[in-house]
């Protein structure tokens, strides 16, 4: 008996040092779920999903989530159809195309990312200025099923080129593509703000061409299940939710913390020095790009997260049909559930900014 009071000690004690409240989800049995992430290199850029797993939030829901690698978009909306994982964060583009093609059963339930987050960059010395300079250039990708290549599609369209007018070139991610545009084997590259973070403090110089104002005011990564499980799992969509929202509320407050926070949680991504700078300042790089791209930078503590707008399905799926990806427009309400948005932001804001503040 003396055994158990111990361990629940040391959890208690454990998640309150990572500034997560603790509740009976400790004492109960934890529903398992599977959640995919749309990247073959899980890094310090995936806060959404690591930084609740890390401060303990899936838990306080009763959740025990396994984190898996979904390799691209278009991967982890295939892993969700076959049943390998229960949710997902994928990129929208990929999963509304199959939604409006072909009546795959995927919506969207949670806007992560609330910003445009592609990019087109080149080196620096490139004499690539503007979009209509990219044809006949090498273009390189990380893989065919990223959602990149569809918004290099749309770029190109409104310069009134196509893809064809450009070689596609798969680089894959990482530091195999960062070589591949410093060496010249692609001319140029579509990557996200997050990528070229990593690219900068990993030592290369690269130049972003311009983007429209239009493309900063719309969803990049959102968290899909199938309309059979969200139907059956109500309390774990909820849960799911909240434990983003904290989490998202906790790194607007103290990103270093949550840098932190992912070191212990992937020790083998952390430095040998837990207090050098330089590690710190480069993930933090990192991790400040995805707080841009969620929009936290700006967005108040009490902001309805995860809730969604019409609107902005609206002007994703009007640029998918201008690039040629939708053949016949579909109902915009048919890409996602906003049920739980009010679920979502059901707990106490000011206990986590405090716990987040008070963190190390």
């Amino acid at each position: 008996m003396r055994s158990v009071v111990q361990k629940v000690a040391v959890a208690v004690i454990s998640t309150s040092l990572l500034g997560a409240s603790v509740t009976g989800a400790i004492a109960k049995e934890l529903k398992k779920v599977t959640y995919a992430i749309a990247t073959a290199d899980l890094n310090v850029g995936y806060p959404f999903a690591t930084l609740p797993k890390a401060l303990g939030y899936f838990e306080d829901e009763g959740l025990e989530v396994s984190i898996v690698p979904g390799q691209s978009s278009a991967a982890t909306a295939q892993i969700l159809l076959t049943g390998r994982a229960d949710v997902g964060v994928a990129q929208p583009d990929p999963v509304m195309i199959q939604r409006a093609n072909s009546k795959i059963p995927l919506v969207s339930f949670y806007a992560v990312s609330r910003r445009g987050t592609n990019v087109l960059i080149t080196r620096v010395d490139s004499p690539i200025q503007t979009i209509k300079d990219l044809k006949g250039k090498k273009a390189g990708v990380g893989d065919l099923g990223s959602g990149s290549i569809t918004y290099l599609k749309s770029r190109l369209l409104q310069e009134g080129m196509s893809d064809k007018d450009v070689q596609l070139v798969t680089t894959g991610y990482g530091t195999p593509g960062f070589e591949a545009l410093k060496n010249g084997v692609v001319d140029f590259a579509v990557s996200f703000t997050g990528g070229v973070a990593r690219m900068t403090v990993a030592g290369y110089n690269v130049r972003k061409l311009p983007r429209t104002e239009d493309e900063l005011n719309q969803y990049s990564y959102n968290l899909f299940a199938t309309e059979d499980y969200i139907k059956n799992n109500p309390d774990v969509i909820k849960g799911l939710g909240r434990a983003t929202a904290k989490a998202t509320i906790f790194l607007k407050n103290n990103p270093e913390a949550a840098v932190r926070a992912f070191w212990k949680y992937a020790p083998d991504r952390a430095p040998k020095d837990l207090n050098d700078p330089k590690a710190m300042e480069r993930d933090l790089a990192i991790l400040t790009a995805q707080i841009q791209d969620m929009g936290a930078d700006e967005l108040p503590d009490d902001f309805a997260w995860g809730s969604q707008e019409t609107a902005v399905y609206d002007k994703i799926q009007k640029y998918l049909i201008d690039a040629g990806q939708i053949k016949t427009p579909a109902d915009p309400h048919t890409f996602f559930n906003n049920s739980f948005a009010s679920d979502y932001i059901n707990f106490d804001h000011k206990a986590i900014v405090d716990a987040a503040k008070a963190a190390k």
